[in-house]
């Protein structure tokens, strides 16, 4: 299955790297590349790293009924995590953060997988917005369409899903009972308390201990995230003199984060140039210009965050190996809920 699953990846990637170069003239890429204005970058790494800090501080509201966490091991995680994902494949650095989470803080790690799905979907419905609010001021091409109706939808319908998990928790676990027996009863037992620990990373959407004003303050902080981000997108995008208005890069940050939703190659090369293009054609660049910012923006997303996740793992003790992990722990028997250390898989 992990084969299969870097193969199509692979493909996904190739496909998309070939339409991002079909009909572009090479040379004037070269040339916008050559021409751009990278003093600009001394104004988009501060947005950028600031939106990884509301990022690392919405997670950390969303954990906080799991384990409680300080600022500073927040964003180290967050930023691990996502350098994870730009060396891995099928974004696997969603796994190395929530391992991490229970190595270093004794968490459950399949609970800490549920509170980053919760993350996964605000992210999800605030970029979705942030394109489909973009097109319908600015109008937008079938492609951009299909993505923002796709996303939306799509993130909708697994919020909804996940509301109910968190507030109905014992539907999900009559439903769940009447599935496991048709397993053999110690498969039944280590899916169930999964389940269980996965429920537990809802407990912000349903515990009492986070109110309504814990849930706006993590949608807020999810909003705030990506319009910094999108500001930083706006630096870049001065810097290669494209004729944007700034609010346009709103739907540039929401069509190239949406596109990497689909399985591709490490750090999502391929569909994140192509849609960043894309858009910022759309709105009224040159196709050329508009392929060198695409490529030069995703360099910029990239980079930093994996020379931080790494240096963050040196200080930490931690070994490149650490961003190999590919897999949850399997939930402990009945007689080892806890290991030595009180830790819970």
């Amino acid at each position: 299955m992990r084969q299969w699953r870097l193969v199509l990846g692979m493909a996904i990637s190739i496909a998309f790297v070939a339409l991002l170069f079909w009909r572009v003239d090479l040379e004037a890429v070269l040339n916008a590349v050559r021409d751009a204005q990278l003093a600009w970058l001394l104004v988009a790494s501060p947005l950028f790293a600031a939106s990884i800090w509301a990022r690392a501080m919405r997670w950390r509201a969303i954990v906080r009924p799991v384990v409680p966490l300080s600022r500073g091991d927040a964003a180290a995680l967050v930023v691990i995590g996502y350098a994870a994902n730009n060396v891995l494949p099928a974004r696997t650095g969603e796994v190395v953060r929530a391992v991490l989470l229970q190595r270093r803080h004794g968490a459950s790690a399949v609970a800490g997988l549920g509170t980053i799905v919760v993350e996964r979907v605000f992210d999800g419905l605030v970029l979705a917005l942030m394109l489909a609010g973009t097109l319908a001021v600015a109008g937008g091409s079938g492609v951009l369409r299909a993505l923002a109706a796709v996303a939306g939808l799509g993130f909708v319908a697994i919020a909804l899903i996940l509301v109910l998990f968190a507030l109905r928790p014992g539907l999900v676990r009559w439903a769940l009972q009447s599935l496991l027996r048709l397993l053999p009863a110690a498969l039944g037992e280590r899916v169930r308390r999964l389940v269980e620990r996965f429920l537990d990373g809802l407990a912000l959407l349903r515990d009492a201990r986070a109110p309504s004003t814990a849930i706006a303050f993590v949608a807020g902080a999810s909003l705030l995230g990506w319009i910094l981000e999108a500001s930083a997108y706006w630096a870049i995008g001065q810097a290669f003199l494209l004729p944007l208005a700034p609010l346009l890069y709103l739907g540039v940050c929401g069509a190239a984060n949406l596109a990497i939703a689909a399985p591709s190659t490490s750090g999502g090369i391929g569909p994140y140039e192509f849609f960043a293009r894309e858009a910022v054609v759309l709105f009224g660049a040159a196709a050329a210009a508009g392929t060198a910012y695409a490529l030069a923006l995703h360099a910029f997303v990239l980079l930093p965050v994996t020379v931080a996740g790494v240096f963050l793992l040196w200080r930490r003790h931690l070994g490149l190996g650490t961003l190999a992990l590919s897999r949850v722990p399997a939930a402990p028997s009945a007689s080892a809920d806890a290991g030595p250390d009180g830790a819970r898989a």
